[in-house]
């Protein structure tokens, strides 16, 4: 990992994962995702007010490590005001800017340095699945597009 992913990755995780902006049950939510990673204990909540094609807002609750509340953090801002299209395709670039085996350069994916700081996972596989839990879980449980 290069000195600006690392810095990234430090400065972009801790503060989100100490962001209690989208902290919380959403009143008035339509849909509520959960994800949970046994091997870790991390948990989540990822509620969604859904109107049509468009996530109004979002927020979520829950506990794990700094990795997956920063992950789950930004996932809940991103998704406010997206349509579900425009999510799905969110999702499955962050997927791909933690995908170790990516061929793609990180700098062809995004310069959006809030997700890049993801990408930092890549060399710790470990961590993977921190960053990935609440996206995979919409990625694969998210209401019908």
């Amino acid at each position: 990992m290069n000195d600006r992913l690392k810095q990234l990755y430090k400065s972009h995780i801790l503060i989100k994962a100490k962001d209690e902006t989208h902290f919380g049950e959403l009143s008035g939510f339509t849909h509520v995702l959960e994800a949970y990673n046994p091997m870790c204990g991390d948990k989540y909540r990822l509620y969604l007010e859904v109107e049509g094609e468009h996530i109004k807002d979002a927020s979520f609750k829950g506990f794990g490590c700094s990795i997956s509340k920063a992950s789950t953090a930004v996932l809940a801002a991103r998704l406010i005001g997206t349509k579900f299209s425009e999510a799905k395709k969110l999702t499955e670039l962050f997927m791909e800017l933690i995908n170790p085996d990516s061929i793609i350069p990180l700098e062809e994916l995004t310069d959006d340095e809030e997700l890049l700081a993801f990408a930092g996972t890549r060399d710790y596989p470990e961590r993977i699945q921190c960053a990935s839990l609440t996206w995979d879980e919409f990625l694969k449980s998210g209401p019908a597009q």
